[in-house]
């Protein structure tokens, strides 16, 4: 029998579109005869819809129409088992869901919010976890982790908005950082709100754009000689595996939208190509190692994307940042250990599956009810 899965994806987020390429790619993976996918589109408007024209890229050239089509849904839990609810007068449930798997980008798709959703209801799904999409999503409280466990990062330095009202004190943070410094929102991906500031007062000035998509706003050291490296993990907190890396050939002065998403720059570094290695064997060894212990301490689960900075002179090697749900899933960085997209998406559902099984395991409840022997106003117990 096969397994009804459930793809989340939209979102009120910066990121809505980025979401939709993403998991439509993603639906494309799966092998129909294991799976049954279910696209389930969220708008900006956090309005939940189903349809199998979800599934096709072109329609989404008109969201308008798209939804006109879609029926809006609710996914509930009903008794054991969970479903697509169709909202109206009449409710009707569509299908039941198995796991749900989200490829959403940014804000409450990709930052813990769906995920205790996902959790309160008990459905099983792929991915990170409540506290690891929120760690993944927080720019600042990952340097924090990471510089605590000797995980090497960019010297930096960070402001809530309303600080940097605060002259004095920002000038007081900027003094420990040299210029050029990379001004970035804490709690955004795919470089959106990224400024770069050469000194000072460029940095007042370039802040102001960023501060639009963030309360928080993250400052660090732009890398001399800088290099772009990924590496992707798969796995849960019992097992993990590497991919091989990526070089990013970036024109910009860092890894900008444009380029990640109208260019497409990137560029694999294949084993059987006679090219000039991008760096030593040892350090690739070192990257690899950095890469795990990031997924491990910030507690990822699924595929993730680890982003790294290489100073190509000195070959200081920085850890950028954790991607939980990456663009495309990373398949492409599978591709040169013969995981192709669909054994890649076989995984996810696997490590769902085994997350689900040990959840089940642990005592969630105390049996019985505590209170049956307390007066409910003075809280005296009741005399049998």
């Amino acid at each position: 029998m096969r397994l009804n899965i459930g793809v989340i994806f939209g979102g009120k987020s910066v990121e809505h579109e980025i979401s939709i390429i993403s998991a439509i790619e993603a639906m494309g993976y799966a092998d129909e005869n294991k799976y049954k996918i279910i696209p389930i589109y969220i708008d900006k408007d956090n309005t939940w819809y189903t349809g199998e024209h979800l599934k096709s890229i072109i329609n989404f050239r008109d969201i308008d129409l798209v939804k006109r089509y879609a029926k809006k849904v609710a996914l509930v839990k009903i008794d054991k088992s969970f479903a697509l609810q169709r909202l109206g007068l009449f409710k009707k449930n569509l299908c039941v869901i198995d796991i749900i798997v989200p490829i959403g980008h940014g804000a409450y798709l990709e930052d813990g919010s769906l995920q205790g959703y996902l959790n309160m209801l008990g459905v099983p799904y792929a991915g990170p976890s409540v506290l690891g999409a929120a760690l993944g999503q927080d720019k600042v409280i990952q340097k924090e982790l990471l510089s605590f466990n000797n995980i090497p990062v960019v010297n930096y330095t960070w402001f809530y908005s309303f600080e940097l009202n605060d002259k004095k004190l920002v000038q007081e943070r900027l003094s420990k950082l040299k210029y050029p410094v990379l001004i970035k929102p804490s709690s955004l991906g795919s470089s959106i709100g990224i400024e770069i500031a050469e000194d000072e007062k460029d940095f007042f000035k370039k802040v102001k754009n960023t501060m639009k998509y963030d309360k928080k706003i993250l400052v660090e050291e732009k890398v001399n000689n800088v290099k772009e490296i990924n590496i992707s993990v798969l796995g849960n907190y019992k097992k993990v595996e590497v991919s091989e890396i990526e070089e990013i050939n970036s024109n910009d002065n860092f890894y900008s939208f444009k380029e990640k998403y109208v260019n497409n720059f990137s560029k694999i570094q294949e084993k059987d190509k006679k090219t000039k290695p991008i760096i030593s064997k040892e350090m690739i060894e070192d990257m690899k190692e950095y890469a795990i212990n990031t997924f491990k301490v910030l507690d990822g689960n699924g595929v993730a994307r680890i982003d790294f900075l290489i100073n190509d002179k000195t070959k200081e090697i920085y850890v950028n940042e954790i991607n939980t749900i990456p663009g495309s899933l990373s398949s492409y960085l599978w591709k040169a250990k013969r995981k192709d997209q669909t054994e890649l998406f076989d995984d996810l559902i696997s490590i769902a599956v085994d997350n689900k099984k040990d959840d089940e395991q642990l005592q969630k409840v105390i049996p019985g009810n505590l209170l049956e022997r307390f007066d409910s106003l003075k809280g005296d117990k009741l005399k049998k």
